[in-house]
């Protein structure tokens, strides 16, 4: 393996593959890179078991010489140090070569050789059926997880809940997230699919957050490849293997009430404001709780803490539904994601009573998204 290579799209490639690799691994060589240099391309690969990735650089983007090709082959190179390396090389241009069980890099007045692995020790990657897919937009995709993601569970006794259940049905998609404490959901209709396509699946949290990342900003179409326990996303150069978690997803549909005794239309900044000021006096308190209080057809924020004092804010309702004058008591951390993920210029909140769950919904309808939040006990 013989090349030379432009120092930025290198380090492009190699800084989007390594967040894939974990630092304790099941085995050493998942600490590593592996690089397949072909006649035409480089393709890298990381993995985590779970979790796996390959990168292409093609040997010209845009008609500019990316990788002049000198020889082809394979090899694995452990990933930390190589990286800083390149990170720190002096000029544009850098020259690996594999000579014996050693990379030769050389930039400028510098030169390292770096022991590596033998290739063939790296696992394969998983075959993923082609017939089962569909296409979406990253923007939609990345959309979806902001608003579903954060309801998540993290390090729960329940594996199930820490991933969000895709469903596909009828051309409709829908995510849903819950950490028994809040969930979240949203529906979206797929116009291009075909009405036979169906799945039900569990992705983890940390494969979503990953895609997050690289569909940041992007307008691009995803693919989505799909089987029973896999599911493969595929976007420009990006191959993205992920391990679907086993089992089945709770039914959720239960949780959302159906009924309410109070609906209010406020602004959505003016709530989230309210709430992040007054939350201020009991931010470090175990549990970041605020209270919201209806009467008189306003709405009252309050906080308190033994350390700090008490807050209180008035904030101004557009709209209201009442019986009867109530407070409930809420994470003011959930209640500020649950807004964020609706981003409508008003919600509608509906509440049932001071223990039971409440809804957070744009007032608009111009998404099919809700957020379902369960009060705090405060005695």
């Amino acid at each position: 393996m013989k090349f030379t290579i432009l120092k930025n799209y290198f380090l492009d490639a190699l800084n989007t593959i390594s967040k894939v690799i974990i630092p304790t691994p099941a085995f050493d060589i998942l600490k590593g890179i592996k690089f397949d240099l072909l006649a035409d391309k480089l393709i890298l690969t990381a993995s985590d078991s779970l979790v796996s990735m390959e990168y292409t650089i093609n040997s010209y983007i845009d008609d500019k010489e990316v990788i002049d090709i000198e020889k082809t082959g394979q090899v694995v190179i452990p990933s930390k140090n190589f990286i800083e390396i390149i990170k720190k090389a002096p000029t544009d241009e850098i020259f690996i070569e594999l000579i014996n069980q050693q990379i030769k890099i050389k930039s400028g007045n510098s030169e390292f050789n770096i022991l590596v692995y033998d290739a063939d020790e790296f696992p394969e990657l998983p075959l993923v059926a082609k017939e089962n897919n569909f296409k979406i937009s990253s923007t939609v995709f990345n959309s979806i997880i902001k608003e579903t993601l954060f309801s998540a569970a993290i390090n729960d006794q329940r594996p199930i809940l820490e991933g969000v259940n895709l469903v596909l049905e009828n051309k409709n998609l829908t995510a849903t997230s819950t950490d028994s404490h809040r969930m979240s959901k949203r529906k979206l209709i797929l116009k291009d699919i075909e009405l036979d396509k169906k799945f039900n699946m569990i992705v983890p949290r940390k494969a979503l957050q990953y895609i997050q990342r690289l569909t940041e900003n992007l307008d691009n179409i995803l693919e989505i490849y799909y089987e029973e326990n896999r599911i493969l996303f595929v976007l420009d150069n990006i191959l993205y293997y992920v391990s679907l978690i086993s089992g089945k997803y709770p039914n959720t549909d239960k949780l959302i009430p159906q009924d309410y005794e109070c609906s209010i239309d406020v602004k959505s900044k003016e709530l989230y404001d309210g709430v992040d000021r007054v939350s201020l006096v009991s931010r470090d308190e175990k549990n970041d709780i605020v209270k919201i209080q209806i009467e008189n057809g306003k709405i009252k924020l309050s906080s308190n803490s033994k350390e700090m004092g008490t807050a209180e804010e008035n904030v101004d309702v557009m709209n209201i539904d009442q019986v009867d004058d109530f407070e409930i008591a809420v994470s003011a951390k959930f209640l500020k994601e649950a807004i964020t993920a609706v981003a409508s210029e008003n919600v509608i909140i509906n509440f049932s009573g001071e223990l039971t769950a409440f809804t957070i919904q744009p007032s608009d309808k111009h998404r099919d998204i809700i957020q379902v939040l369960l009060p705090v006990r405060t005695y």
